[in-house]
């Protein structure tokens, strides 16, 4: 599990920390929430989507068909367990379709969620992104006003520096893309 004592990225008081010493600590902070994340999931859960890892790689699509190989040579030559048409062997690829297919499912669902929390955390960051923005940019014209500076922004500033309504602007954005569907 990801620590935050790299020693190579510790802060030391009265140093600013560096632009890598702070993205070290933000990826170190989203690795261990993605860690107990993934750790408060029931076992079955961690268990399918490792299976489901597995069953992705070339290696779980070589042993299926060295499996398929020796299973229709065996029943062709040495052992006629299961002859042409291989009836058994196709019960058996019906059941691992049926099984993988559930189990990409879950593992999707998974991975849905994640990517469910990835979004809102970034729609938060974005929001609080955006008020900080607000306040500086009212801060700076005030600034502006007292130093008596020639306005010449000062109309699309003072625009900028009013509050977003995350709502109304997701209205436009409905709007917007209703009359782009209609040309």
């Amino acid at each position: 599990m990801p620590t935050h004592k790299n020693d190579a990225h510790q802060h030391t008081p009265g140093k600013h920390p560096s632009i890598g010493e702070l993205t070290h600590r933000n990826i170190e902070a989203i690795l261990c929430l993605e860690e107990g994340n993934r750790r408060s999931k029931p076992m079955l859960y961690r268990v399918v989507a490792r299976m489901s890892r597995f069953c992705g790689t070339v290696a779980f699509l070589w042993w299926n068909l060295g499996f398929f190989a020796l299973w229709i040579g065996v029943n062709q030559w040495v052992w006629k367990v299961d002859p042409y048409p291989f009836t058994f062997l196709l019960f058996l690829v019906s059941i691992e379709a049926i099984v993988l297919a559930i189990m990409i499912l879950i593992s999707q669902n998974m991975s849905d969620e994640e990517n469910e929390r990835r979004h809102h955390l970034d729609l938060q960051i974005n929001l609080l992104n955006e008020r900080e923005m607000t306040a500086l940019l009212r801060l700076v014209t005030r600034m502006a006003e007292k130093m008596e500076l020639p306005p010449d922004s000062h109309d699309e500033v003072k625009a900028l520096a009013q509050r977003t309504d995350p709502s109304k602007v997701l209205h436009q954005i409905v709007a917007a893309e209703a009359a782009h569907k209609g040309d």
